[in-house]
């Protein structure tokens, strides 16, 4: 095989797998914050441990 072919068919599969890799990754990273969002919406917030400094004037 020579160098040409070798980065022709570099080139060819590189083509091919960055999308379906980019699809793949968006697919996971979509349902990890589906399911995280859920929990935070199912869940009532929890109560802050201090109270909030009062505003100055």
């Amino acid at each position: 095989m020579t160098p040409e072919e070798f980065f022709m068919y570099l080139i060819i599969a590189l083509v091919i797998m960055a999308p379906i890799g980019a699809r793949l990754y968006r697919r996971l990273t979509l349902n990890r914050t589906t399911q995280m969002l859920r929990e935070q919406l199912h869940h009532p917030p929890s109560k802050p441990s201090s109270p909030s400094p009062p505003e100055l004037p």
